[in-house]
């Protein structure tokens, strides 16, 4: 069982001598069974009243020593502990040319099984323990890795959302996964909690596997690309380099030989992967990333999107609400009626402005400058009917858009997407009617989601009215701006 990472690795260069060698069974394999049912007791004798020696998971792999009546005398490696395991609650391994296809038929069956990912990944360990390179490097072997990506994938969602009464069973199991060398990732999260991910080198290895199909590869590119999979600790420049090699992963798959259903899930996580490179891109260019984001947004097919696609749907829309203003080139002057905004030297990783209004010949300043280290969407300002403010899309942090009023006499208000600490979420502008300002909102914070158009007067500390679809308001039916309607992926 201990080759299933070297036999792993031969997918890739499985034509070299020390791919070979990695891969070869022992000449005198001993019999092998995987454990059948959690907590299988491994008693010192073969009866039951004899003192239980340990526990065992399912998905275990046991050396197969002897047999006595319904008992088997078995030897467990890991613990370096023998002992007598009742013969129903094993599965022993075949082995000769019946093996592979009786394995992997078990294998099919067992990815589909909701709890049984530990023992579908000891029947993964065993067929490649068994097979040659060129069973790996065909169809089988990326079938094989199909399987491993969702076996580890369904593994990671249930130990990180396991109950009290599971999390004995769900530990277990994600221990019998880094025995077969695919040890769960535990990834910091903004909020300080942390995030159990998936294995990546499945889903690797099945990205670059030649027999691969088209839809092998979106799943596997599906499984590297997960943005909650993002570790908080990435300096800016490891996060460039993350996002450059989710956004390769994602690109060059056949578009036309997918599934609807999943096409639409590759492109709604290309969109995503595109806007967060173009934030990482803004002290550079945001343009060539975010235009990939918006085509990938518009090759969706409508009609083809579930109910299960709903949240992806909704993170990357907000992701890419901003990614329509960053495609237009900052303009030459930027200069609204009386209002002008006049950048000024900032720090490293900084943009700063200072408004200004002009009133006859003179332009007077009006407030402080305001800074930030984030991306400033000089194409969103737009000019309030009354020539008295301005409204700006200033996006602080990958995913966290915010609506920044500027007032004449200086004075600046900042809606952010949500009341709750940053996470995904954005506020826009959406039109104006008379001296009421309309926004729109979406945001998923702290465990809570928003989606609400509102209507505001001079402050924006409360809106006047909401509705949880624009429809319903009469200011939006009669006020909203048309680049928002036509446009804007909040206004889906």
């Amino acid at each position: 069982m201990n080759n299933l990472r070297n036999g792993l690795a031969v997918l890739i260069a499985s034509t070299t001598a020390v791919a070979l060698a990695l891969i070869a069974p022992s000449p005198a394999q001993a019999a092998s069974a995987l454990v059948l049912q959690d907590s299988t007791p491994l008693r010192a004798a073969a009866k039951h009243s004899s003192p239980l020696l340990t526990p065992l998971w399912r998905g275990e792999a046991l050396e197969i020593r002897g047999a006595k009546g319904d008992w088997l005398q078995v030897w467990d490696h890991a613990r370096e502990r023998g002992g007598f395991v009742r013969a129903e609650r094993l599965l022993p391994l075949p082995t000769g040319e019946a093996a592979l296809p009786e394995l992997l038929a078990q294998l099919r069956l067992l990815r589909q099984q909701a709890g049984a990912e530990s023992l579908g990944l000891g029947v993964a360990a065993a067929l490649i323990e068994r097979a040659d390179a060129d069973w790996l490097a065909g169809p089988q072997g990326a079938e094989l890795l199909d399987a491993l990506v969702q076996l580890q994938e369904r593994l990671a969602e249930r130990v990180q959302s396991a109950g009290p009464n599971q999390q004995t069973s769900s530990a277990a199991h994600a221990e019998v996964a880094k025995r077969y060398g695919y040890p769960l990732r535990s990834l910091a999260q903004a909020d300080g909690s942390q995030r159990l991910c998936p294995n990546e080198e499945p889903a690797r290895l099945l990205r670059a596997h030649a027999s691969a199909s088209a839809a092998q590869q979106a799943r596997a590119a599906l499984a590297l690309t997960r943005p909650d999979c993002t570790a908080a600790e990435l300096l800016p420049s490891q996060l460039l380099a993350l996002h450059e090699q989710r956004t390769a992963w994602l690109e060059g798959i056949a578009l036309n030989e997918l599934p609807p259903t999943l096409r639409n899930r590759l492109l709604l996580r290309r969109a995503g992967a595109w806007a967060s490179l173009a934030f990482a891109e803004r002290a550079r260019d945001m343009r060539p990333a975010a235009t990939l984001a918006l085509q990938a947004w518009g090759q969706l097919i409508p009609a083809e999107l579930g109910e299960d696609d709903a949240a992806a749907l909704r993170e990357a829309a907000i992701r890419l609400a901003p990614m329509r203003h960053a495609v237009q080139a900052r303009p030459a002057q930027l200069r609204w009626g009386k209002l002008e905004l006049r950048l000024e030297a900032a720090g490293p990783g900084q943009t700063c402005f200072q408004l200004l209004e002009h009133l006859r010949q003179n332009a007077e300043p009006r407030g402080p400058r305001h800074c930030s280290h984030g991306a400033i969407h000089w194409a969103s300002a737009r000019l309030a009917p009354d020539g008295r403010s301005l409204v700006l899309a200033v996006q602080p942090l990958d995913g966290w858009t915010e609506l920044w009023r500027l007032q004449a006499d200086g004075g600046l208000q900042v809606l952010p997407p949500s009341s709750a600490a940053p996470g995904l979420g954005v506020a826009e502008f959406a039109g104006f009617i008379g001296p009421q300002l309309l926004v729109a909102r979406e945001a998923i914070a702290e465990g809570k989601s928003l989606r609400r158009f509102e209507v505001y007067g001079p402050e924006l500390l409360q809106p006047q009215r909401w509705a949880g679809e624009y429809a319903l308001l009469g200011a939006f039916q009669r006020g909203v701006d048309a680049g928002w309607k036509a446009g804007s992926p909040l206004a889906r």
